[in-house]
């Protein structure tokens, strides 16, 4: 495999990134329009990017594509099994713990997995890749929405403690608050973007097919999503200290979990299952990618706590430029 092409691709994206910082700098994209981009891209380019793979996908091989659909759903059960088993282990502050949950869960599988995948393996491996990474689409608007959530919900409610304990006397303020949270969270996950995801979902298992207008207005559309989400990440970065996140010890003992640990354990299952070399070279190439930006757009989205997101995947996607490479070069 060329790890020259790999270093090539991850260049041009991280281009785009320096590109989204200077332009936050230079007061183009602000805090409130980095918000509002976040939302577009989760509520509409993104989706609609999935929704034009599924009008494009192959009916051949139906049954093999439902199969790795499948294994993709086993697998982000998995991540969310991983993720709360780790946080637990290594003890991470309560309040903090679903956004870490989140960022294992998540990785840069498609804005930055898609390129490289099609530089190393072909078109053909970014289309099985998005179908194994379906489910990325349907737990990061529910799964992640709600980690996120919690996170926000609990932030909160640390802030208000002696407020509540004071209100809870007689327990009806408690009862209370815990049903608006329930309620709260239920409503978070029926979002556009969700909708939009089980729509493309029925595209795919009922066949329908594409090649028109309909076809190439969402793949237009949805084509924007690397570039949007990138310049979205750079814009974020502008807003805290990139020496504090670089400097930052915890952040590489989690980005030896999400780039090393999660990619080696998952090379290490699909060998155990004896899984093809193909589809384990996708497996492994994606899950070894850094957090994804999708995480700081949702957590934008839903007031958790940017910072914690946002140093992480400065120091992930940075070290990602090793990482990846020694990956590839190993299978």
């Amino acid at each position: 495999m060329d790890i020259v092409v790999i270093a090539k691709c991850m260049l041009k994206l991280f281009i785009i990134l320096i590109l989204g910082f200077v332009l936050n700098k230079c007061n183009i994209i602000d805090n409130a329009t980095g918000k509002k981009l976040s939302s577009l891209v989760v509520k509409v380019t993104a989706p609609l990017w999935i929704i034009s793979t599924a009008l494009s996908a192959s009916t051949q091989n139906r049954f093999k594509v439902l199969l790795v659909f499948g294994a993709g759903i086993l697998m982000y059960l998995g991540f969310i099994v991983f993720a709360r088993i780790v946080t637990t282990l290594l003890r991470i502050n309560p309040k903090d713990r679903p956004v870490y949950e989140c960022m294992m869960v998540f990785s840069n599988n498609s804005f930055m997995g898609f390129p490289v995948l099609q530089s190393v393996l072909g078109d053909e491996a970014v289309f099985y890749s998005s179908m194994l990474h379906f489910s990325f689409n349907i737990f990061i608007y529910t799964y992640a929405v709600y980690c996120l959530k919690s996170a926000s919900l609990k932030s909160e409610n640390n802030i208000s403690d002696k407020r509540r304990n004071t209100d809870n006397k007689d327990g009806s303020a408690g009862n209370r608050s815990l049903r608006e949270r329930a309620s709260e969270l239920a409503k978070s996950l029926i979002t556009p973007g969700f909708i939009l995801i089980l729509l493309a979902l029925v595209i795919f298992i009922t066949g329908i097919r594409d090649d028109g207008v309909i076809y190439e207005t969402c793949y237009m559309i949805g084509n924007t999503t690397s570039v949007l989400s990138m310049l979205v990440l750079g814009a974020a970065f502008a807003q805290y200290p990139v020496k504090e996140s670089l400097s930052d010890l915890r952040s590489y003992g989690f980005s030896v979990i999400r780039l090393l640990i999660i990619p080696f354990v998952t090379l290490g299952v699909c060998r155990f299952l004896h899984i093809n070399e193909f589809y384990t070279a996708i497996a492994t190439i994606t899950n070894g990618m850094p957090v994804a930006s999708m995480v700081v757009m949702m957590a934008n989205e839903h007031d958790a706590d940017t910072k914690i997101v946002t140093r992480n995947i400065v120091v992930t996607t940075a070290l990602s430029l090793i990482t990846i490479p020694i990956i590839v070069a190993l299978l």
